[in-house]
């Protein structure tokens, strides 16, 4: 029995040695492979940052050329109210037309977001003389001794 318990102790250290080395193998393998994992992700990190930034350039570049658009946009606009206008102080045959056609532009650029006190443009309008004009009536108005249109009476005659 002495010799079975001998026996046992040599196998467990032989099995321990053979464990430790085996371990110390496998622990330097995976350290080899995870360090040039570790770069691959690296990488893989730096390429995503550098990407982000690029778009981040081309969205800064695509705004800045839509204000540069909308700017240059509502500048031509102000250039074809303000030939409007002039062609419509210079060409118009009477008083009358000219003070529509300044009204209706005017009315227009004031549909001009940002337009007004900051372009100048304007200066030197004729006031419309529609301010007093009321607009037509659709329906008939009501005379004082009969009932309104909208009265339930209206309409129906009654026998006496």
């Amino acid at each position: 029995m002495v010799e079975a318990n001998e026996n046992l102790w040599i196998a467990v250290a032989i099995a321990l040695a053979v464990g430790i080395v085996i371990g110390v193998i496998l622990a330097r393998l995976t350290r080899h492979v995870g360090s040039s994992q570790g770069g691959s992700v690296h990488a893989q990190l730096e390429s995503l940052q550098l990407r982000f930034e690029e778009y981040q350039q081309e969205v800064a570049s695509h705004f800045k050329e839509t204000a540069t658009l909308v700017s240059r946009l509502n500048r031509s606009y102000r250039e074809v109210q303000e030939h409007l206008t002039q062609g419509a102080v210079e060409l118009a045959p009477d008083d009358m037309t000219r003070q529509r056609l300044l009204a209706a532009l005017e009315q227009d650029d004031s549909d001009l977001p940002g337009a007004g006190s900051k372009s100048g443009y304007g200066k030197g309008r004729v006031e419309p003389v529609f301010d007093t004009l009321e607009p037509p009536r659709d329906y008939a108005p009501k005379s004082d001794e009969g009932p309104g249109t909208l009265s339930e009476e209206y309409g129906v005659r009654r026998k006496h």
